[in-house]
């Protein structure tokens, strides 16, 4: 299991090239997903091309698939390897007649099993289920996860886990099997900054094996 490293909203001073590659060196990072959470699509380009040239960089050294958010428009503008889609945004067959066969296409599901087989339909790569607790950057209600857990044991796409996961409830997650656990809040907005979060996921990690 890896970590799925998502982007802040807006511009956050603990985010740049340089954290990025710090903390990425310390975890293991499976995917990056920029997610830019601005309404125009000026400041959302604008947002993406601070940052993209030397973050792609990193993440072609590093093996790391490099996500858009939901965002057809900056996907056609810059070279990502995939695109993650929401459960009210465009169809993964859309995103596949669109970028390719090959393009990664991951779609979020809450914890919805028909949402699942819709996406595997539509040869889905990976599907997020969300949020898992208490979210900052998702105002969702949490999914209930005696009904999830139904639906992820019949899952045979691999699966990210997403929402208010943090250092003191992330292990509780392991159980279920994800590929991913994916990460915001608690990577950018950590009190003492992101390099010293990615070493405490990295001691909890070691100190349980």
């Amino acid at each position: 299991m890896k970590f799925y490293l998502i982007s802040p909203p807006k511009i956050n001073k603990n985010f740049n090239h340089e954290i990025f590659d710090k903390v990425t060196d310390i975890i293991s990072v499976n995917f990056f997903q920029f997610r830019p959470k601005y309404k125009s699509l000026s400041e959302r380009s604008n947002f993406v091309s601070n940052h993209y040239k030397e973050i792609s960089k990193i993440c072609k050294k590093k093996k790391i698939k490099m996500i858009i958010n939901n965002d057809f428009e900056i996907a056609e503008k810059f070279v990502f390897d995939g695109i993650h889609l929401g459960q009210t945004d465009r169809k993964c067959k859309d995103a596949k007649i669109n970028f390719g066969s090959e393009f990664i296409v991951g779609v979020s599901c809450a914890n919805s099993y028909s949402s699942y087989i819709e996406a595997k339909n539509q040869k889905a790569d990976y599907v997020a289920f969300g949020p898992v607790f208490k979210s900052f950057s998702k105002k969702k209600k949490t999914i209930n996860f005696n009904q999830a857990v139904f639906v992820l044991n019949k899952l045979r796409l691999p699966f990210t886990l997403i929402g208010g996961i943090n250092h003191t409830n992330f292990m509780e997650l392991f159980k279920y099997r994800p590929l991913n656990l994916a990460m915001i809040s608690s990577v950018w907005n950590y009190e003492k900054g992101p390099v010293e979060s990615a070493l405490f996921f990295k001691k909890i990690l070691n100190d349980e094996n």
